[in-house]
């Protein structure tokens, strides 16, 4: 071993250093870049030779450039994002229904309720009374409009949803593809030996952005890809470099969209999200959503079934025996009935076709307010719609005490994930001085081999 030797180790040093300054370079480069993992350059001594039956190194070598990751961290991120992103949809579309429910205002269904009882009252107390016959009449449209305004604003948030569901397949499929193709990638570059690191990264992020609209695992590959299984149904996503796909089909009975998962290896069938924002846009759209109009139509047609059975026991200012006062049993179809109820006239007040000044039918229909003819005779009109605006309020607090909980676990492994795989720009600025130096001492010991070199060519000539 010999001067030569001495140069090709300090040479072997530049090189060595200047790839370990570089992979430094883009640790801090990327400090800000979302699913950046740090970097390190992994130092070995090279094999040693023999110099007269010594061994006598070579100088260093790359063993790897191995990024900081931690694969139980990030199954957890993915199971913590997928709750998160079924529980941020689900508090967004109760927080954007709750004021329809809100009481607070005097100008709600639970008050066009009472109003339109106390209008039946007030015509107790002058049952021949224009004024209090047309109050009546108004009462009772203003108390349709807040059914129907109810109705409507539902039925609405349950065809968002499902209009909601074209971007969000079209987003997970954009996703599954890019994952495939972010796999082909890495394998391609690792089959010749080359740093797929930052293509890794690039692909992690993608699984926990995808985990967030779909409940999934990943397993990752000897070859480096990763293969990626819906949760809700078993089915495969991702093979390989091949990515499955959802569609969305008409459903012919409710006119809502089935959707439908089609494996890599093709095969398109049903399924029912259950996890993740798109589970919770279709637990919106066919379970809880509905559930609170359903809600809504049983108040709406036992307040017109009983009104009605009670106004035809009555007589209207002709003596004529009372009509249906209502026409439609939901909350959608609510009206007043205007074939048989043509004017104040009409208004069935007395339970005798003879005392047409008699306010006992007016009285009856007044008190229907307070008779517990809801939720199995055990509840009045009032208090149903009470426990109907508590329960949605619940809802409501409940989802956003949920999202916060969910926010503040995955805050928590975000934070974890930073402190193993982040860029720390104190530590990598170390390293940077340290890169430097051997750098430089790499540098001086070619300088001190030359010289040493020149005075040996010095003494030979």
């Amino acid at each position: 071993m010999g001067l030569s030797a001495a140069m090709e180790i300090g040479k072997n040093g530049l090189n060595i250093y200047r790839v370990a300054t570089e992979v430094t370079s883009e640790n801090i480069a990327n400090v800000n870049t979302p699913g950046y993992s740090r970097q390190r350059v992994v130092l070995e001594s090279a094999p040693p030779t023999n110099y007269n039956g010594f061994p006598l190194g070579n100088g260093v070598k790359i063993s790897t450039v191995e990024r900081y990751y931690d694969g139980l961290l990030q199954k957890q991120l993915v199971n913590a994002q997928t709750t998160q992103g079924y529980d941020t949809t689900k508090s967004t579309v109760l927080q954007q229904i709750e004021p329809t429910f809100n009481e607070v205002s005097n100008d709600g269904l639970g008050a066009a309720i009472s109003n339109f009882f106390g209008a039946w009252q007030d015509l107790t107390l002058n049952p021949a009374g224009s004024a209090e016959r047309q109050a009546v009449l108004s009462r009772t449209q203003i108390l349709t409009d807040n059914f129907k305004a109810v109705n409507t604003t539902l039925t609405d948030t349950i065809n968002t949803q499902n209009d909601s569901l074209v971007p969000l397949t079209d987003s997970i499929n954009a996703t599954l593809k890019n994952i495939a193709q972010l796999n082909g990638q890495i394998k391609t570059t690792e089959l010749v030996s080359g740093n797929a690191n930052e293509i890794r990264d690039q692909r992690d992020q993608l699984i926990r952005d995808l985990s967030q609209q779909i409940g999934i695992s990943a397993t990752e590959n000897s070859d480096g890809t990763t293969d990626v299984t819906y949760a809700d149904s078993g089915t495969s996503l991702v093979t390989g470099t091949t990515a499955g796909s959802f569609s969305l089909s008409t459903n012919a009975g409710t006119g809502l969209y089935d959707i439908n998962v089609t494996p890599p290896g093709g095969g398109s069938a049903l399924v029912t999200p259950t996890s993740g924002a798109l589970g919770a846009t279709v637990d919106l759209r066919d379970t809880i959503i509905p559930g609170y109009r359903d809600k809504v139509d049983a108040l709406a047609s036992t307040i017109a079934t009983t009104v009605n059975d009670q106004h035809k026991l009555g007589y209207d200012q002709n003596g004529i025996a009372g009509a249906d006062f209502f026409t439609g049993t939901t909350a959608a179809t609510i009206s007043l009935n205007t074939t048989n109820i043509t004017g104040t006239d009409k208004i069935a007040a007395s339970s005798s076709a003879g005392l047409l000044g008699d306010n006992s039918n007016a009285l009856a229909l007044a008190q229907l307010q307070n008779k517990k003819v809801m939720s199995g005779n055990t509840a009045s009109f009032g208090s149903y719609f009470t426990g109907l605006v508590s329960s949605v309020g619940l809802d409501v607090q409940s989802a956003k005490s949920t999202e916060a909980q969910d926010i503040a676990f995955t805050k928590q492994l975000t934070t974890l994930r930073e402190s193993n795989s982040g860029v720390s720009l104190d530590e990598e600025l170390t390293n940077l001085i340290k890169y430097q130096r051997s750098y430089q001492a790499s540098s001086k010991l070619i300088t001190t081999a030359t010289e040493m070199m020149d005075t040996v060519m010095g003494l030979i000539r």
